[in-house]
């Protein structure tokens, strides 16, 4: 199979001649920059300054070297500007910014600290009266003129499955870091006419981030992407009730005005335990679930492949949690295979890290899973 048919029938829960495998196609399955260092000077490779795909977490742009290694069949196209557009930094390294958001690290990421609306006194007319970014402002002129439809119809003739590894917040998301997690979970509960037009709010800024973007790339792309953490590592942040209620119908808006510019499948990140969500989701429209994290709660590919996969497919698999920080080359290379076997059957399942992999993983260790990846040809 072509690297473009053996995709086809993976989306299509269809035997393909071996697993798709996947490191750094998004930027939620990659490398922090450090981490690429660190395996740049294990393999003697010179220590570049790669570009940083997502500031928050500073995640890196694999090189094309890493992808030929493992025989990956996607490439990614993206815009991580659109992440700087208008932002303030501070002296101490901190920012804030265009939605009025103020970050700070803390440990290897950037951190929410404040957000503009955790006043308690904040109102629904406040929240729709806000000045709130229009990504049309600072997006359009780029996709129509950066070459980027060019790049995606370049890739595709050279036999790659395009992935939009597209900048846009989630509902629920950008709500938390607009409101902060503890208003906003109270809110569910005490101000249902604030909580909606929150999401409102929100979710129209993804829609009109992703039509920027899909008015021009719609055509010739294959996958794109969205995230909106749900979860946490023993359950998700709300029941399925309040997600039905409050959420499912604002992911099925985004996803609906999704298909109605591209028939790319559309990939949703989000961390953490979701597996009571899943219904759900699939009802939203969500073709592709990543990270599958299988050391959170009922996320393991044994108890998801087999409720949901004729439905869904899933990205993700390999422990970033546990067995690329603690296990052995040997563990890990077993693991690779043993989920390569076991749940490649039947397509729906792309073999990648269940999240970045850390500064801390030793390099001998990623090496181990890349070997092992690449074994999966």
């Amino acid at each position: 199979m072509t690297n473009r048919e053996r995709i086809l029938a993976c989306f299509s829960h269809k035997q393909p001649d071996r697993v798709p495998v996947s490191i750094g196609t998004t930027m939620v399955d990659s490398m922090t920059c450090h981490a690429l260092n660190n395996y740049e000077a294990f393999c003697g490779r010179e220590v570049t300054t790669p570009e940083v795909t997502n500031r928050f977490m500073r995640t890196a742009a694999l090189p094309e070297w890493i992808w030929e290694k493992i025989g990956m069949e996607f490439r990614p196209v993206r815009h991580a500007a659109s992440l700087a557009a208008d932002t303030v930094y501070h002296e101490d390294g901190s920012f804030t910014d265009n939605f009025g958001i103020y970050w700070k690290k803390s440990g290897a990421y950037f951190d929410p600290v404040k957000g503009p609306w955790e006043s308690e006194s904040i109102t629904a007319e406040q929240v729709r009266d806000y000045q709130w970014p229009d990504p049309h402002n600072y997006n359009s002129d780029f996709y129509a003129t950066s070459g980027i439809r060019e790049e995606c119809i370049r890739l595709r003739e050279a036999g790659y499955v395009v992935v939009a590894d597209l900048v846009a917040y989630g509902t629920f998301e950008q709500a938390c870091w607009m409101r902060g997690f503890s208003n906003l979970l109270a809110d569910f509960y005490e101000d249902e006419k604030l909580i909606e037009a929150i999401f409102e709010k929100t979710t129209q800024t993804a829609m009109d981030q992703f039509d920027c973007q899909l008015s021009v790339i719609g055509d010739v792309i294959d996958v794109v992407c969205h995230g909106d953490d749900l979860g946490m590592q023993d359950r998700s942040f709300f029941s399925p009730a309040l997600y039905h209620k409050f959420i499912k119908k604002h992911h099925k808006r985004v996803i609906d005005f999704v298909k109605s510019k591209t028939k790319a499948k559309v990939f949703l990140h989000t961390c953490g335990s979701v597996y009571e969500l899943i219904p759900g989701l699939i009802e939203a429209g969500v073709d592709i679930l990543n990270p599958v994290q299988p050391k959170a709660w009922n996320m393991q590919m044994e108890k998801l492949k087999k409720e949901f996969g004729k439905d869904m497919i899933f990205w993700g698999g390999i422990d970033t949690q546990d067995m690329l920080q603690n296990g052995t080359a040997a563990q890990i290379r077993d693991e690779v295979k043993k989920l390569a076997d076991n749940f490649g059957r039947d397509g729906g399942f792309v073999l990648a890290p269940s999240h970045n992999i850390q500064s801390s993983v030793d390099p001998a260790k990623i090496e181990a899973m890349l070997c092992a990846l690449g074994e999966c040809r």
